[in-house]
């Protein structure tokens, strides 16, 4: 940590994510993960990709089989083990 990896992924980010049907940018995922197991993390990521706020688990994991395999999509996971 320290060298400024998640300052360079964002500015990345911020100058391709144009380019992409859906973007998202997850950060703090090693800790999302170990308080909530990976369901926020799936929210946000449906939320932002779609622009949809169904947050129905059962929703979130048929957009992610179903719709997301059909787009050209950016996703970014910030602080991962």
């Amino acid at each position: 940590g320290g060298v400024g990896k998640t300052t360079l992924a964002r500015a990345l980010f911020t100058q391709i994510f144009n380019r992409f049907e859906g973007y998202c940018f997850l950060e703090n995922v090693r800790e999302e993960w170990e308080k909530h197991n990976g369901l926020g993390l799936k929210k946000q990521l449906y939320s932002e990709l779609l622009k949809e706020k169904n947050q129905d688990i059962v929703m979130i994991n048929m957009f992610v089989k179903d719709r997301l395999c059909r787009k050209k999509v950016l996703i970014v996971l910030d602080d991962v083990d």
